[in-house]
């Protein structure tokens, strides 16, 4: 009587077998049209050392994480030394440098919301990432006020 039990949970087994590898093929059929490619900050490295910053961006185009993998790419090299990196060094820091709170620095057409803030009895203010306009700490912008809108400019 063992030996049915064993037979039949045997039978079983090859059935769900059988059924789980039907729907494994059927889903690589379907993601066969759909191939996701990787690319890795080796890669990074490549396209730039052949190619220099047009490989790198061709490398990474419409790549969602492409800012990490080419800060990874650039820590690489810099550790490594031998080749000239200032060109990366720059496209880094003008496309991919975070304002410290996590979000890209804002290039030239993009639009953002920011929340007005008020310390303690004071008026309103905005507080507003100026590296895309190039301004260090104590570098000076020239303020224009409007009826709707501030404008704000690199001195």
């Amino acid at each position: 009587m063992a030996s049915k039990k064993k037979a039949g949970k045997r039978i079983k087994k090859a059935g769900s077998k059988a059924g789980s590898k039907a729907g494994s093929e059927a889903g690589s059929e379907a993601s066969a049209g759909s191939k996701r490619t990787i690319v890795s900050y080796k890669d990074v490295q490549l396209a730039y050392l052949l190619d220099g910053i047009k490989g790198v961006a061709k490398a990474t185009e419409g790549r969602k994480f492409a800012g990490k993998v080419i800060k990874r790419a650039l820590a690489e090299m810099e550790k490594q030394g031998g080749s000239d990196i200032k060109e990366l060094e720059s496209y880094v820091a003008e496309n991919f440098v975070s304002t410290g709170r996590g979000r890209t620095t804002p290039q030239a057409g993009d639009e953002r919301q920011y929340r007005a803030q008020q310390v303690k009895t004071g008026g309103a203010f905005l507080r507003l990432p100026l590296t895309s306009l190039s301004v260090e700490k104590g570098g000076d912008v020239q303020v224009k006020f409007e009826a709707d809108r501030i404008v704000v400019k690199a001195a």
